[in-house]
């Protein structure tokens, strides 16, 4: 019976941790769920001048930050008539690139709980047969140990990568959302204040391998300010070199995460597959 039950509860936590949630305030994926991402892209294939002449206000799934950006055109197209629809284009090609990724980080994270679970699913098997069928007695308290720290060790590896995830991509969130307003606001010709002001580079998180890419939207916001140089091919290659820094920012996150699944699987499963064993040997010599 403690068995079944540390089994039943284990799969149901493990459930719980891969199964998006909602959020009760908006009624939408929170943030990072791809679910939203495909929601938000078929909404953009919606929209045409002829959806936006008819003035409805126009409700988008929320999604990081190209909601806001879209927010952000859907203003200027009331306000100015300026043509967005290549840019929303561009935007659907860039949701697409986001909605991979994040299909590739929850690929990373499904895959070492299935290999989890297979350990687990082995232990147990094992253990089912030295005691049902080999008649084998061993402690009950063992198994309940054996099982919960494999249990903790799911929980270990779910933070840890947690952990990493925010250390890798928060930061870089920040700059990719604040190059892709620089690049709105120099295609439509806002004012440098205005720029200055929206996207914050004062409030971007230090990361070194990111610096470059501060330089670089301070550089343009200063041909702006002192000679009134909109080159809209600068804020093109702004975005194009965020969307490279993210995919080498995931290779080192995959590797990472290989280390960490390792680590886990060493210490935690296999450790405890081998305390089942060494359980069942001492019971074997009691018996004798």
């Amino acid at each position: 019976f403690l068995f079944s039950t540390v089994i039943i509860c284990s799969f149901g936590l493990l459930y719980l941790s891969m199964s998006p949630k909602i959020d009760r305030n908006s009624g939408t994926y929170r943030f990072g769920k791809k679910e939203s991402g495909k929601v938000l892209y078929q909404e953009l294939l919606k929209i045409n001048r002829s959806q936006l002449s008819k003035g409805q206000t126009i409700e988008l799934t929320r999604y990081k930050f190209f909601t806001e950006l879209l927010d952000e055109l859907l203003v200027n197209y009331r306000q100015t008539g300026a043509n967005i629809f290549n840019y929303i284009g561009e935007l659907r090609k860039n949701l697409l690139k986001d909605i991979k990724y994040e299909k590739k980080l929850a690929g990373a994270r499904n895959s070492s709980l299935v290999e989890m679970g297979m350990i687990f699913g082995m232990s147990g098997l094992f253990s089912i047969f030295a005691t049902s069928y080999a008649e084998i007695n061993i402690p009950t308290s063992s198994l309940v140990l054996a099982f919960s720290w494999q249990l903790t060790g799911t929980f270990v590896f779910l933070y840890s990568m947690k952990v990493l995830r925010q250390k890798h991509f928060k930061p870089f969130h920040k700059y990719l959302r604040a190059a892709s307003f620089l690049d709105i606001f120099i295609k439509t010709g806002r004012p440098v204040n205005v720029i200055a002001k929206r996207i914050e580079l004062s409030s971007l998180d230090k990361d070194k391998s990111l610096l470059h890419l501060e330089e670089r939207m301070e550089l343009i916001l200063e041909q702006i300010k002192s000679h009134g140089i909109y080159d809209q091919s600068q804020g093109e290659e702004l975005g194009a070199e965020c969307w490279y820094c993210y995919e080498e920012k995931l290779e080192h996150f995959f590797q990472e995460i290989k280390r960490l699944k390792l680590s886990v699987v060493t210490l935690f499963f296999l450790g405890s597959y081998l305390f089942i064993f060494f359980s069942l040997v001492g019971a074997l010599q009691q018996g004798h």
